[in-house]
């Protein structure tokens, strides 16, 4: 891959040469909720847990992306019944970050590596402030989260 100064994007080209060889960074990825478990409500992402296995356990996580609606979150599953919802991609660069259960914090992939604590605070890292927080609540086997606030 191209990087925008016209050489070649280094966490990109490990990335695909990993893929290549047929290893998955798992460090760096956060898989996708599924199209089925995600719905909108006017304001309000609402997800579906029995239809996202990777949200089932503690320490778990999954990406929600729309670009019509410019949005890529992260959802975290943090203990039995308490979530988190950010933005996912580091304010230095734009790169994703990953959901670090041991550390409770979030990580930018880059190498950069910036990272941030679970309300979306910069803890140390080259960038351009914090990260977005939604406020969410559990109701049922869904989870509810305002894209217009801020927690």
């Amino acid at each position: 891959m191209i990087a925008r100064d016209g050489g070649v994007d280094r966490r990109q080209f490990l990335e695909d040469s990993l893929l290549a060889a047929g290893v998955v960074p798992q460090c760096c990825s956060t898989p996708p909720a599924p199209m089925e478990s995600i719905r909108f409500e006017g304001s309000r992402l609402i997800l579906d847990l029995r239809r996202i296995p990777t949200l089932r356990s503690n320490g778990s996580a999954c990406a929600v992306w729309d670009e019509t609606r410019k949005l890529n979150l992260i959802v975290a599953r943090t203990e039995a019944k308490h979530f988190v919802a950010l933005n996912r991609a580091c304010t230095h660069g734009g790169a994703s970050c990953t959901y670090m259960h041991k550390s409770r914090t979030l990580r930018c992939t880059s190498l950069n590596h910036a990272e941030y604590t679970l309300d979306g605070t910069l803890l140390h890292g080259r960038t351009h402030g914090n990260l977005r927080a939604y406020h969410l609540r559990l109701n049922g086997p869904y989870i509810e989260i305002d894209l217009e606030k801020a927690s």
